[in-house]
């Protein structure tokens, strides 16, 4: 299987060279305010993080996608320095196709969010008028099928555009021909692109499974206190009780730390060596059926 012969291709360059792994953790160490502010429920900082960290990740993210190119080419080897030349050459690219990719996704955010808006009004006037019924099941599954369609669209131009960060790195692509060359890779190769999709799914599901899961548990225990100390409780108290404990911020800012280390490097590997693998669907006829991509050592 394609997806599997890649796998073995990335875990062999990860293990030959272990300095990949620094790069996963600086992007980790990147990513960490963002979340320990999150968890500690500080207003309006983590959204100023998370911009700082839109336009800062580019830089060391496509410094380890070089680095995974050069442990997975013939000679397996790479280093630190790889990963600083290939940030300052392929920064201002990489830059421009997230922002692209961020202009392709926010339109089904915004489909999504006027769908729930119209959903909560036609609800509250069917039951207005109505009084519920047969009438207003039809509307919300209606509308739920709606949002099921919105969803399975923006799941596909995921799944067809997932190898654009690498083209840019690997194939010199700029910010929209990264796409038309991860476009024509996935179309070319479906069914290996399946199986590597379903082995980064279980993958990221099994890394964030530990966090999330306490998390949520974490929250609904807050809920939960809060709902029992009802109006008896002071609302600073119960403010400061819907956050998480500077322990628990501390252990699970280290937990995600250590699986961003991990299980980011894997998969920008994995991603590197599925797409080398399969670069011939890239370099391929564009849609028109003509040539438009150079191929390239």
């Amino acid at each position: 299987m394609a997806a599997i012969s890649s796998l073995k291709t990335a875990l062999h360059g990860l293990r030959r060279n272990p300095v990949l792994f620094l790069g996963g953790l600086i992007l980790g160490l990147i990513a960490l305010p963002q979340l320990a502010t999150q968890l500690a429920q500080i207003p309006l900082l983590p959204f100023g993080l998370q911009v700082v960290t839109f336009f800062v990740m580019p830089f060391f993210a496509a410094g380890l996608y070089a680095m995974a190119d050069e442990a997975t080419g013939e000679r397996s080897r790479t280093s630190l320095s790889t990963l600083t030349a290939a940030g300052r050459e392929k920064y201002v690219p990489f830059l421009l196709a997230k922002i692209v990719a961020l202009g392709i996704m926010i339109p089904f955010g915004i489909a999504l969010g006027i769908l729930g808006v119209v959903g909560v009004f036609a609800i509250g006037l069917s039951a207005a008028t109505a009084g519920g019924g047969p009438a207003m099941g039809v509307g919300v599954l209606s509308l739920l099928g709606v949002g099921a369609l919105i969803v399975l669209a923006y799941i596909i131009v995921l799944f067809l555009i997932q190898f654009f960060p690498v083209a840019v790195v690997v194939n010199d692509a700029d910010a929209i021909e990264s796409f038309k060359q991860s476009y024509r890779l996935v179309r070319s190769n479906i069914v290996p692109t399946l199986g590597y999709s379903v082995i980064v799914l279980v993958a990221n599901l099994i890394a964030m499974a530990p966090i999330f899961g306490f998390i949520i548990f974490r929250s609904i225990q807050n809920v939960q206190q809060m709902q029992q100390a009802g109006s008896t409780a002071a609302p600073a108290t119960m403010q400061a009780g819907a956050g998480f404990s500077i322990p628990e911020i501390a252990a699970l800012s280290a937990i995600s730390l250590a699986v961003q280390m991990f299980v980011t490097t894997f998969l920008s590997t994995y991603a590197v060596a599925f797409f080398k693998a399969h670069q011939s669907g890239a370099s391929g006829p564009d849609i028109d059926g003509d040539s438009v991509i150079p191929e390239f050592e």
